[in-house]
This record gives structure tokens, sequence and C-alpha cells, in this order.
């Protein structure tokens, strides 16, 4: 008896495994408030734990790689994403700040780092070889739908419950949903059910064509791309992570920030299916370019325009130019390095972002102490965007 092809319940899977992850590891920002109220625990000392997830995650991707290779990308996958329930229902207990260090900076991380954008690539490209980046296209929007939806919830839980009654019902989302999804409704290999990659039996596998990662530290067009993401990462992050505590700064509520937040995440969804329409007819060099520009823009607009109703404009602008970027930097490595170039080059590349990530964060939080508002930190998140954007425009992709 044929079974139908199983690669499209993976690429379902994937996308809800993403919205998890990325739901739960971006909704930080919003536990600043109730902590501070509850503990007296400065936005300096938070802003830290943060950048220590960020740079954990980085130091992790590369070890999770090797893992998949070892074990396949399935159960790396869910023991990681357990991992992730398991860290948010423990720091539902947290009374000392250490604790909010160890469940949200390192337990949060690793398991993120392991059922996050790598882990669920490698597993997508198992199942698809012709319709690859489609399909990577299709998982990826997981990313953004999980802000969309996880973040107003948590906001509203914060708001309404608590903040552990919050905790607690995220970790039991990915513990009870994306688990035993990941666990009993994915293989790791079609072969391993009797099929072939696109459920066509004309596919094959695509040889390995990557270059070595000395090779893409000795060139000049990796590190203009890495830099220029890197950029993207110092901002991505100060914008998450900050957004919620600037709101109520504004005098707006602790849902608010969640509210602002899913907006910008509906937004970069609907850019990311528009950019992946005209990749092709404008190439991903200028839409590139044209991104960090956009995000530039919304960076001023904060910096000179604070106030609630200009937060929504800000989330608008800023949305449509966030997580598209990250397909398109990953295309253009790819690209240049080769199609397998997603282990080791991208990761080093990844972990620049995420090191630029966890300087954004917590100078955030510094800038914010020592001055009384977010001013300067939003400023000089737009000047690292504006260089950013002349970096890329001196990039000669393949």
């Amino acid at each position: 008896m044929q079974h139908s092809f199983m690669g499209n319940r993976v690429i379902l899977i994937t996308f809800i495994t993403l919205m998890g992850a990325f739901g739960l590891n971006l909704t930080a920002g919003q536990f600043f408030a109730p902590l501070n109220n509850t503990y007296g625990w400065d936005l300096t000392t938070l802003s830290l734990a943060v950048s220590l997830n960020m740079i954990t995650w980085g130091i992790f991707q590369p070890i999770m790689g090797k893992l998949i290779d070892r074990f396949g990308p399935k159960s790396v996958i869910a023991s990681s994403a357990a991992l992730m329930g398991i860290a948010f229902l423990l720091s539902a207990t947290i009374t000392e700040v250490w604790q909010f260090f160890i469940y949200y900076g390192v337990f949060t991380a690793i398991g993120f780092a392991g059922c996050g954008s790598m882990a669920n690539s490698v597993l997508v490209s198992r199942w698809f070889v012709k319709k690859r980046a489609k399909m990577l296209s299709r998982s990826s929007m997981g990313m953004n739908i999980g802000q969309l939806l996880l973040l107003p919830l948590t906001g509203y839980l914060i708001a309404n419950t608590g903040f552990r009654s919050a905790f607690v019902v995220l970790g039991m989302i990915i513990l009870v949903v994306v688990v035993p999804l990941v666990l009993f409704a994915v293989k790791n290999n079609p072969e391993d059910v009797g099929q072939l990659p696109d459920g066509d039996s004309t596919a094959i596998f695509s040889p390995p064509q990557s270059a070595k990662l000395s090779e893409a530290l000795r060139s000049g067009q990796f590190w203009i791309a890495s830099l220029g993401f890197a950029s993207c990462g110092f901002t991505l992050y100060l914008v998450t992570m900050h957004l919620p505590n600037f709101a109520v700064d504004l005098g707006g509520d602790t849902s608010l920030g969640g509210q602002l937040l899913g907006i910008a995440a509906f937004a970069s969804a609907v850019s990311m299916f528009v950019t992946g329409q005209l990749t092709r007819n404008f190439g991903k060099k200028n839409l590139l370019i044209m991104l960090y520009i956009i995000r530039l823009i919304a960076f001023i607009w904060l910096a000179i325009s604070p106030g609630i109703w200009q937060l929504y404009v800000f989330s608008i602008v800023y949305g449509v130019s966030s997580m598209p970027i990250i397909p398109l930097v990953t295309g253009i490595i790819g690209d240049r390095f080769g199609k397998n170039a997603m282990g080791s080059i991208l990761g080093f590349s990844w972990l620049l972002h995420q090191i630029f990530a966890a300087l954004g964060v917590f100078l955030g939080g510094y800038l914010r102490t020592i001055s009384g508002d977010y001013s300067y930190a939003f400023g000089m998140g737009g000047l690292i965007l504006a260089i950013g954007a002349v970096i890329t425009f001196f990039m000669h992709p393949e």
C-alpha cells in the first residue's frame, strides 16, 4: 500500500516547532517589568541574562550540528524542545536572579539552539531537494507566526494572571504540543518510510559542494555578509527585548509590548512572502540593502518620535525589515559557498549575529539605566544599521 508523502507533514511540524521555539525564546523582554516590580532586579542585570542567552545559543549551534549528524534531527529537536519547556516551568519558581540566568540564560538557550532554525532546516533539507528553497521558506514562516501568537499571549497572561502563570502556560505549550509531534509524527529521512525526497522517484540528493570554513574565513565576501548580518542581530534583539519595557516607559500597560511585537511579526510574515517573490527580479543583495535601510528609518523614527501611537507605526515598518533578512543572508552564503554550507560556515555567521545580538540587548539595558531613556540605545542601533547597509553595498554575490 502506497502511503502519502510524509514530507508535507514534516513541513507542518517544523512550522509548528519554529512557532514554539521562537515564540518562547523571544518573550523574555516582557518579563522585565514584572520581575523588576517584584524583586527590584534592574534592567541592566536582566539584559545581561538575555545576553547570556544569545551567546549560549550561538556557541551551541555548532555543537547541536554535530549531534544532529550523529543522532539525526528528530531526537535533537525533540529533546531540545523539551529542555526549553522544562526551563520555562522552572522559571515559574524563581526567587533569585541567578535562577533567571540559569533557566533562561543557559537552559532555554541550549534548547533553542537544538530546535531553532538550523536544526529544522537540516530536517526539511533531508526531505526536499527540488523544492528545498520553497519548503524552507514555508517552514520558516513559523518564526513569524510564533511571535504573532505567543508574544501577545505572553503579554495577556502577565497582565491578567501574573508572570509565574505565563511561564507555566508557555512551557506547557511546547511540552504538550511540540515535543509529542516531533517524537511521534516525524522521521529523520524519507528512506526510513520507503520514500524519496520530494515524494518523487526521480529525486536525487544534491552532491556536496561546500567550501571549507577556513576558505570562507579568508573571503572578504563572507565577512561583508556576516558583518551586515551582525547589524541585524544587534537591532533585532534590541527591539525584541526592550520594546515592551519602552512601551511601559511611555505609559503603556504590560500587555502593549506583546501586541506591538505581534504586529511586527505579522508585518514580517507578509514581507517574507513578498521578498521571496521579488528575489528573482531584484536580487538578494539589493533586497537586503533595502531592508537594512527600512529598518534604519524605523529606528530614526523611534528615536525622535517617542509616543504610544508612534510605536504602532514603528512596529509595522520595523516588522517589514525584520525576519526576511535571515533567508536572504542564508541564501547569499549558500550561493557563494555551496548549497551544503548550512553547517560550519553559516553557523559561524550565526555566531557573529548572536554576539552582536547579546551586545544589543546588554547595551540597550545599560544605556537605559544610566541615561533614563532609550534614545541613545535606539540611536546606536540606527548607526549600526547604516554601517550594515554600506558594508552590504560592497557585496558581490554569486
